[in-house]
C-alpha cells in the first residue's frame, strides 16, 4: 500500500543536499530522540556509508530508512536501520513499504549477501511479516530492548 501523492527516494549520502539532511535529522530526532524519548546521540557518523530511502508526501518528509551496503554496518551483510515514520503517518502501510523497497534495492544491488537489522523487540513480529528471521537473543541498545534479525 502507497499513501497518495507519496514520493519514495533513495540516494546516497553524497547526493544528499544540505535542506534534505536536515530534514532527516529533524524527522530521526522526532521519531527516536522525542518520541521514544532515547538519549543518544541519533548522528552515529554512521550516514556518510548509506543510502537514504526517504518518503515525502507533497514536502513534507513522513517516512525514512538507511541502507548499508554489504561490511558498512555488519560483516558480509547488507542492513537496513533508523526505519521511521511520523506519528501522524503511522498505521498507513508506508513502515512496510519503506521496509520493502530498501530491501528491494539492496537485493537488486547486493544479490548475493543476506540483510540484517537490529530490531526494537517490539516490532520483531512486523519483520517476521517481511520474511526475516530472529537470529539473537534480546540485547539492549541504546537502553530500548532489541533482536537482531536476519534475511537471506
Amino acid at each position: 500500500m502507497t499513501v497518495k501523492n507519496s514520493t519514495y527516494t533513495i540516494k546516497h549520502w553524497d547526493a544528499l543536499s544540505t535542506y534534505e539532511l536536515y530534514e532527516i535529522l529533524h524527522l530521526r530526532g522526532k521519531v527516536f530522540v522525542v518520541g521514544q524519548q532515547c538519549t543518544c546521540i541519533d548522528p552515529d557518523g554512521k550516514d556518510p556509508e548509506a543510502f537514504h530511502l526517504t518518503v515525502k508526501n507533497g514536502n513534507t518528509l513522513i517516512g525514512y530508512a538507511r541502507l548499508f551496503p554489504p561490511g558498512k554496518y555488519y560483516d558480509g551483510a547488507a542492513s537496513i536501520g533508523r526505519v521511521a515514520v511520523l506519528r501522524e503517518w503511522r498505521n498507513q502501510g508506508i513502515g512496510k513499504e519503506i521496509m520493502k523497497r530498501g530491501i528491494a534495492f539492496l537485493k537488486a544491488n547486493f544479490p548475493e549477501n543476506p540483510i540484517i537489522i537490529s530490531a526494537q523487540s517490539y516490532l520483531e513480529e512486523f519483520y517476521k511479516n517481511l520474511g526475516f528471521v530472529t537470529v539473537s537473543d534480546e540485547y539492549l541498545e541504546e537502553n530500548m530492548p532489541h533482536v537482531r534479525m536476519k534475511l537471506s
